[in-house]
């Protein structure tokens, strides 16, 4: 540490960044170690005397403590201590950021970037073993969704959520220079080839809000508006994608809220059984009169289980969560955790305001959206993904100072 000046950690930071980030596609241990690097970082900064107090680090911290706090009340203690093992980074990735040295805006830039590049090579191999495997026999479901990524038993949507903003990045962050746009092209088929309704539906949306409200517009923002165009036909056309829509608009959200006795083949959709476990959500909370306090953390899985049982929901659905981060967060931490979560994201679209930078906006959004359909920051590779970079934002971007 002796021999690691102000400039050497510098020119070091991006790496480190680029490194968090290709680590969390990977088996859970790289990761666990890129949230150690980090902190090994942080422990420098603290060394040298750095602090930066910011408010976008009490929203993750005070929730932690809320965790804590849900231990007193908890449904389940043994679970509950697994699930606060589990959320530390809620807790040590913000403090890390807190003693970080001082790091400018290309700083953040490189690190993103390498990222991105890493994460290009990272579906190029995805869809290499595709092609082998449909070369050797396999059926065309190994190009798309769950199974293209099977081989590193990686779940498609939190991928998408990884691919979706290093491609908003690109996009609207990154000159249009030559390696820039083949890591753009080759994450925008990746995309589509993970057949994400969500994630593909918000990030054509942001790329087109993106591209009305730019000021100055060039040929590298046309080219945008046409790949997203691209990506809307292709996926409409030649992924599963048309078909999951297609079968989300044929299906009852009527019947999810309001049948008494589902079956075992009963033809749930993502739509319909995310409405339903809207149902369980309220239905449970309100009888419990939990609303304040929820179950505890990791401690909400029994109700959930319990209710479905009561409707005769197919019993391996049984050990689903909820599958929105909202629902999930107020399920186990009651309404105060609920406005916690939503505190960090809008604090996100306040630091965007107030710096005017469109790429935090973006991914507050890309985020937001998440948050709907699954419970993103309570699963690992989502949680490191979400906190680091909303960790970065905080730390490197500071709102304009108003002149009187």
């Amino acid at each position: 540490m002796r021999s690691f000046n102000t400039t050497s950690i510098q020119s070091f930071l991006p790496w480190v960044i680029a490194l968090v980030l290709f680590s969390i596609p990977l088996p859970y241990v790289y990761s666990t170690v890129g949230v150690g690097l980090l902190l090994l970082v942080g422990l420098w900064g603290a060394w040298k005397g750095h602090v930066n107090r910011k408010w976008g680090y009490f929203w993750p911290i005070a929730l932690f403590g809320l965790m804590v706090l849900s231990m007193a009340w908890s449904e389940d203690l043994d679970k509950s201590v697994r699930g606060l093992i589990r959320q530390l980074p809620f807790l040590l990735v913000p403090l890390a950021f807190m003693f970080w040295p001082t790091m400018d805006q290309k700083s953040f830039q490189k690190g993103v970037r390498l990222g991105s590049h890493a994460m290009a090579l990272m579906a190029l191999f995805f869809m290499i073993n595709a092609l082998i495997l449909w070369v050797n026999g396999a059926s065309n479901a190994v190009f798309f969704y769950h199974q293209l990524v099977a081989i590193g038993d990686l779940n498609a949507i939190y991928l998408s959520g990884v691919t979706a903003f290093f491609l908003l990045f690109l996009w609207f962050g990154q000159p249009w220079r030559t390696l820039n746009v083949l890591t753009s092209v080759v994450l925008t088929f990746f995309l589509i080839l993970l057949s994400s309704k969500n994630i593909i539906a918000t990030t054509g949306l942001l790329a087109l809000v993106g591209v009305v409200f730019q000021k100055r517009k060039n040929i590298k923002h046309y080219g945008v508006l046409l790949l997203v165009v691209l990506i809307i036909a292709l996926a409409w056309q030649k992924t599963p994608w048309q078909q999951r829509w297609n079968q989300e608009f044929s299906s009852s959200w009527s019947e999810a809220l309001e049948c008494e006795g589902f079956t075992d083949i009963y033809p749930w959709s993502g739509t319909t059984l995310r409405v339903f476990f809207t149902r369980v959500f309220y239905e449970q909370l309100s009888e419990d009169q939990s609303w304040h306090k929820g179950y505890g953390i990791n401690a909400g899985q029994a109700k959930i289980a319990q209710r479905q049982n009561k409707y005769y929901v197919y019993c391996g659905y049984n050990t689903y969560n909820l599958h929105n981060q909202y629902w999930q967060t107020v399920f186990e931490l009651g309404l105060l955790g609920g406005l916690l979560l939503l505190g960090m994201l809008g604090h996100l679209v306040w630091l965007s305001v107030k710096t005017d930078q469109k790429i935090i906006l973006f991914f507050a959004v890309l985020m937001a959206a998440l948050f709907v359909t699954e419970t993103y920051v309570w699963r690992q590779r989502g949680m490191i993904h979400f906190l680091v970079i909303y960790g970065l934002m905080v730390h490197v971007f500071t709102p304009k100072t108003t002149k009187t």
